[in-house]
């Protein structure tokens, strides 16, 4: 079970840590509930688990050795410095991002005719992505800090 529900970005949540292999997180969470592989056209690969009772998709790359690259939490429960949680609006993110002295916010619009009044904001040097809708946050996404353009900084 995780220990917490602190997000920390850059390192992870309570006990998973980007950086983990497969079994690892499996000796703590158990086998995931489903899993998504994807083939992309440079060779690489994904391998996404889902964890449905804790809205927790974790996402494996081929091109990080196998490694756990992202953590996307859909659980109010989580929260970031106890400022950011799922169900926030964005007025509401974008303040505490300001609070806690996070770099400059790019907002994108990714409305389409299936998901209207989408926006993804992304912080890049914190490495997270905030996904909402109709000005809901519904998403947040971690990934590790990176040393340079090549080098992930794993914390495990």
């Amino acid at each position: 079970m995780i220990e917490n529900y602190k997000i920390i970005l850059g390192k992870g949540i309570g006990n998973i840590l980007l950086g983990m292999k497969k079994e690892q997180v499996e000796n703590i969470l158990g086998q995931p509930d489903d899993m998504e592989e994807i083939d992309y056209d440079d060779g690489e690969k994904s391998l996404t688990y889902y964890y449905y009772d804790l809205a927790l998709d974790l996402t494996f790359e081929s091109d990080d050795d196998d490694r756990l690259s992202f953590i996307s939490v859909e659980n109010d429960e989580f929260s970031i410095e106890n400022k950011i949680k799922v169900g926030q609006s964005k007025d509401v993110v974008l303040k505490a991002c300001k609070e806690l002295a996070f770099g400059e916010p790019e907002i994108e619009d990714l409305s389409s005719e299936d998901i209207p009044n989408q926006e993804l904001i992304a912080l890049e040097n914190e490495n997270v992505n905030f996904w909402f809708t109709d000005d809901t946050l519904d998403e947040i996404q971690i990934g590790p800090f990176w040393k340079d353009d090549e080098t992930p900084i794993w914390p495990v």
